[in-house]
């Protein structure tokens, strides 16, 4: 199973929005602070039933739901996902609830009927219904959003609801309220229980050996049976599965270079608690309050994420993180580091991340940015449809700026060496080639996107007055000389900074041939292509493959000499001495 958008409809403050997960794993929600990001993220949660809160808390959590300023309300809110099928659902699945409805055989053979259609398509829409009355919550319940009459039928819910049930998990993640703990008290009855932090170490404990529980762990410590050996024996495996998953899946990450290994212990002595201690890479050890913010973040984010629940569904397909402004009290650079991370988590899960910080915007996925707002009601825009919206001629990023109500000043100068394109397309292009070109140098550079060919006046004059030893690269068609001839007039500058491609009349995408532009098209959408690739079809390509190294290798043994050999002296050509 594989969600590719949510829609979520009358929930708090959001009428109706879309977030899809079509085109790429690693979506950005953009906004001020109090905009919606958090409740879009919570809507989203909210779609898995096994995310609610114990009994005790789900009435006041489904009266949350509701519109605040519509007190009588009568209106579902409504969370639905569009999943595309990409292993068939099996009849066993759903053994338990026929058995328990006592189903007569035509009502078994209309569930087979549309379980084989919806196979057949490969998708299902499931809508998650939360209904009031008067303002107050009814039980939710699950639907299909189709014609099929089987949806008519009670038992359809049923179904519904066990799909989601074998769906990838969905977990939430919030900076602040998921640090770590300095005690995990087990105690139930202690005011330092925490039910969230209990339930980790508890599935950390499961994930171990499913017949390893803390409960069980904490009845070694009997008075009447006491077995300090065996204690001891299940604690060092399961530090040894919290090592292992963490070396295996976390080791690359950069926010956790400076952690070595981890431990949990455990204090038997009066009030019982786990505690998790730190060795960095020098022998160090320290306790959790003791390291830095970064590696905590880091830390928490894993076993939340890896032990929250005790049964993660396994082989159900790609899990969704939801990260609310993450690391947003960490340093900059910290929050840029994050953003490789990121992309590097998005292999084998979907993340849907938040933010307020520009440090945490990702220019090379810039295109599944959500712009969200809040104007009387919560609302969401596509980057590429905010960017016709706003009239910033500057720099194809500078609505960024806008969104977040950046002013520039004199500290803001983030390069020394920069190459200006005509747009994000070519950046896309040349950031690509240049791993390619260059697998093992790195980039000492920058590559800043304009509006247009003829456009780009105002990121030459910054440049100019931030005296940054710069380029710029225009197509050599038509349109790129005429701009070439005026920067050129205009800035006083010469054709060794003011460039066009090598090759006449020549647009970047006409830098590769036809066949390699259609391999790599089946590369990147795992088809043939009939016909030649468009240039928004190029442009996704490079766009995946700017991001992702793995298939940017596989690009490397597509791509002719000729072409490489094209590009090595196109990088080549920038800070030549004798450009100057």
């Amino acid at each position: 199973m594989i969600y590719k958008n949510f829609t979520i409809e009358q929930y708090k403050g959001i009428k109706q929005i879309e977030i899809s997960l079509k085109k790429n794993d690693l979506v950005l929600l953009l906004g001020l602070n109090e905009s919606g990001k958090t409740t879009i993220l919570k809507a989203i949660e909210s779609f898995d039933y096994t995310n609610d809160p114990r009994p005790e808390f789900l009435n006041e959590f489904y009266r949350s739901i509701r519109n605040k300023s519509n007190i009588n309300s009568n209106e579902s809110a409504k969370v639905t996902s569009h999943i595309e099928i990409d292993e068939p659902i099996k009849m066993d699945w759903f053994k338990s609830i026929i058995r328990a409805t006592n189903i007569s055989s035509s009502d078994q053979q209309n569930i087979e009927g549309f379980l084989r259609e919806i196979n057949t398509k490969k998708e299902v829409i499931i809508s998650r219904v939360f209904p009031f009355k008067n303002g107050n919550p009814k039980t939710p319940y699950y639907e299909f959003v189709t014609d099929h009459p089987f949806t008519k039928n009670k038992v359809s819910k049923l179904i519904a609801k066990e799909i989601v049930k074998h769906s990838p998990y969905i977990i939430y993640f919030e900076d602040f309220k998921d640090r770590i703990p300095d005690k995990i008290h087990i105690i139930k009855g202690n005011d330092a229980f925490n039910s969230d932090w209990y339930d980790i170490i508890d599935g950390l404990f499961y994930n171990t050996n499913k017949e390893y529980s803390i409960a069980n762990f904490n009845k070694f410590f009997s008075k009447s049976n006491p077995r300090r050996n065996d204690a001891d024996t299940v604690l060092k495996r399961v530090n040894k599965k919290f090592n292992e998953t963490f070396s295996e899946k976390w080791k690359d990450l950069s926010g956790v270079k400076d952690i070595d290994e981890t431990e949990l212990k455990f204090n038997h002595l009066g009030s019982k608690y786990f505690e998790i201690s730190i060795t960095d890479t020098d022998g160090t050890t320290f306790n959790v309050e003791e390291r830095s913010k970064g590696a905590l973040w880091y830390l928490s984010f894993l076993m939340k994420t890896e032990f929250r629940r005790k049964k993660l569904r396994l082989g159900l397909g790609r899990p969704i993180f939801l990260i609310d402004e993450p690391a947003s009290n960490l340093h900059s650079t910290a929050q840029q580091n994050m953003i490789e991370d990121f992309q590097k988590l998005v292999e084998d899960t979907s993340v849907i991340y938040s933010t307020h910080s520009q440090y945490l915007i990702s220019l090379e996925n810039i295109k599944n940015t959500y712009v969200v707002k809040r104007d009387g009601i919560v609302t969401t825009t596509l980057w590429s449809d905010y960017i016709k919206q706003d009239k910033s001629n500057q720099t194809y990023y500078q609505p960024l700026a806008n969104i977040l109500n950046i002013i520039p000043n004199n500290f803001d100068i983030p390069w020394q060496k920069a190459i200006l394109t005509e747009g994000p397309s070519d950046l896309k292009v040349l950031e690509t080639m240049f791993s390619i070109c260059f697998p093992k140098k790195k980039k000492d550079f920058v590559i800043y996107p304009g509006t247009s060919a003829q456009n780009l006046n105002s990121l030459i004059s910054l440049n100019i007055g931030w005296n940054t030893n710069f380029y710029v690269l225009l197509d050599s068609d038509k349109e790129g000389k005429k701009a070439q001839k005026r920067y050129i007039d205009e800035y006083e500058l010469n054709n060794n900074i003011i460039k066009v491609l090598p090759i006449d009349n020549k647009k970047i995408e006409s830098c590769f041939t036809q066949k390699e532009k259609l391999d790599l098209y089946k590369l990147i959408f795992n088809k043939e292509r009939e016909g030649n690739v468009n240039k928004k079809e190029f442009s996704t390509i490079f766009s995946i493959l700017s991001s992702k190294k793995e298939v940017r290798n596989k690009a490397r043994k597509i791509l002719s000499e000729k072409s490489i050999e094209l590009f090595i002296s196109i990088f080549d050509s920038f800070w030549n001495e004798n450009n100057k």
